[in-house]
């Protein structure tokens, strides 16, 4: 769980590949296109930068299947007004880097753009509360505290994230992970992908926000340097 410094170099590289992704994502995404051809251009992204396969499929979901949060088969084009939510990592040396993100395609429903504020001032609680020598449960407490103060109790998960590694298929997850009273202890070179959902299936809406964190030696360390803020198309 611990990672020494030769190998946080790999999970660095890893978080470069999956901005790389990220990047090819949010210029393909636009009304009409397909998500054959988004997943094609991330994975492109980091086989180009000398990345591996992840340790399971990447996620990717539009119209309904926003709200899946999980890998399905089948493709779709992007209506002119979608939402499509990506569950990715970048991956190198079998390390593994993730990213989450729910991209608005077209029109944009206000509820949206209150739920990404929400998940971002989540993600920010969440991260800081991830400090070397708390207990891990306070990372889920600081992101649900949030959450349910604005509306989202019935919207979010029972946990938001977990740790990574070297992985292989058919899961990238690793030990441990977040949730409410997780007694481990965090410790500098743990490395922890917080993500923050929020699905409201009554009115067809999601929205998440996500990226992978190093404990260092006071706090931690966000690896992503891609934005948060809202991406709209």
């Amino acid at each position: 769980m611990v990672k020494s410094p030769a190998e946080l170099q790999y999970v660095r590289r890893a978080a470069e590949l999956a901005d790389d992704a990220l990047a090819a994502a949010e210029h393909r995404a636009r009304p009409g296109a397909f998500e054959g051809d988004i997943l094609a251009e991330m994975q492109g992204a980091v086989f180009r930068g000398g990345g591996d396969d992840p340790a399971n499929e990447y996620i990717i979901g539009s119209g309904a299947g926003s709200l899946m949060c999980r890998y399905y088969t089948g493709r779709r084009n992007l209506d002119a007004d979608d939402q499509l939510t990506l569950e990715f990592a970048g991956a190198y040396r079998h390390y593994h880097s993730c990213l989450m993100r729910t991209l608005l395609i077209g029109k944009t429903d206000p509820r949206l753009i209150a739920m990404h504020a929400a998940c971002a001032e989540a993600l920010r609680a969440a991260e800081a509360a991830l400090r070397p020598g708390e207990p891990l449960g306070a990372v889920f407490d600081a992101h649900a505290r949030i959450l349910d103060a604005r509306g989202h109790r019935a919207h979010r998960l029972n946990a938001c994230g977990y740790s990574l590694g070297a992985t292989y298929a058919p899961n990238w997850m690793d030990f441990p992970m977040l949730f409410h009273g997780q007694p481990m202890i965090a410790r500098p070179g743990m490395v922890f992908f917080i993500h923050i959902i929020t699905f409201n299936a009554d009115d067809g809406l999601a929205m998440t926000l996500g990226r992978t964190s190093v404990v260092s030696e006071r706090a931690s360390e966000p690896l992503s340097k891609a934005s948060i803020e809202l991406v709209r198309h």
